[in-house]
């Protein structure tokens, strides 16, 4: 399972999406500017930074392609 917590004015939250939309890579989206989703982010990691991007175990913070491209390695 993928999800990508993310805040609809972020540019890198849209290049998140539109990067494993490239890789074929199903994920759910959750709208981290609502209270609920804004403090499980903040329990994640620590801050309020974004995109926040779950992989199986693995958690990235912000848009890194290294990163997410290993995890869904790891998850396979």
């Amino acid at each position: 399972m993928v999800e990508v917590y993310f805040s609809e004015n972020c540019i890198w939250c849209r290049r998140m999406r539109r990067y494993l939309d490239e890789k074929g890579v199903s994920f759910r989206t959750i709208n981290a500017r609502e209270p609920f989703n804004l403090r499980h982010v903040t329990a994640l990691t620590g801050q309020r930074s974004l995109p926040v991007t779950v992989i199986g175990d693995t958690t990235v913070i912000g848009f890194d392609k290294k990163a997410i491209d290993m995890a869904l390695q790891n998850m396979q």
